[in-house]
C-alpha cells in the first residue's frame, strides 16, 4: 500500500514537471510565433510586400513574446 502512494506522488510531480514544461514552451516560443506567422502571411494576402511582411512579423512575435512573459506566468 505505501509502495502505491509513493509512485502516485512521483506521478504526480512529473505531470506537474510535464505540465510547467509545456507551458513555458508554449509561452516563449508556440504562442508568438503562431501569430508572428498569421501576420506574415496575412500580410503577404494583402499585398505589403515581403519586407513588410517580415517587419510586422517580427514586431508580433516580440511584442505577443513580452505580454505573453508579463500576464500569462505562473
Amino acid at each position: 500500500m505505501a509502495n502505491e502512494n509513493n509512485e502516485n506522488t512521483l506521478d504526480a510531480e512529473q505531470n506537474r514537471q510535464t505540465y510547467d514544461a509545456v507551458m513555458r514552451v508554449a509561452g516563449s516560443i508556440g504562442v508568438p510565433f503562431s501569430l508572428a506567422l498569421t501576420m506574415f502571411f496575412t500580410n503577404l494576402v494583402l499585398a505589403n510586400g515581403i519586407g513588410l511582411s517580415i517587419v510586422a512579423a517580427v514586431i508580433t512575435y516580440l511584442a505577443v513574446f513580452f505580454i505573453v512573459k508579463a500576464f500569462f506566468s505562473h
